[in-house]
């Protein structure tokens, strides 16, 4: 008799160790795919294309962004310095604010309609552009603007 409840005992304790050893892994994956597919947070993401314009340049700190460039004419346009990014899942609406400086700095290439404020929706991109104009002084130009 004793010998018949160790057996059930022993084929017991397999099941149980056979079912965690297939379910493990799957507890794993499960608990890795929701770490890699963290969106981020940030409601927008700024890529530089500064490199693109020679004699430019471009800071960030915090929420506030830089440019600076030296004019070549009267007046000049820089088109697609910066591309905005809305990484989030829902349509996302973004202004600029120029804190300092006289360039312009917009949404999109259109020089004809500069857009401060604009909707962008999920996973999608909007250049950004700057322009001097010739009332603006100086050759070296610097602007300041924040993009809530």
């Amino acid at each position: 008799m004793n010998y018949h409840l160790f057996k059930i005992t022993l084929n017991f304790l397999a099941v149980v160790l056979l079912i965690s050893l297939i379910a493990t892994p799957f507890l794993f994956a499960r608990n890795f795919a929701k770490v890699a597919g963290v969106k981020s947070e940030s409601r927008f993401l700024v890529v530089s294309q500064v490199e693109k314009f020679p004699g430019m340049e471009f800071f960030q700190e915090a929420d506030h962004y830089q440019i600076s460039f030296t004019k070549l004419g009267p007046s000049q346009a820089f088109l697609g310095v910066l591309i905005i990014n809305n990484p989030t899942n829902r349509t996302q609406s973004y202004s600029l604010a120029v804190t300092s400086g006289q360039t312009r700095v917009f949404f999109g290439e259109d020089l004809d309609n500069p857009l401060t404020q604009i909707s962008i929706p999920s996973s999608a991109s909007v250049p950004m552009s700057i322009y001097s104009s010739q009332e603006t002084l100086g050759e070296s130009q610097i602007v300041e603007f924040t993009i809530n």
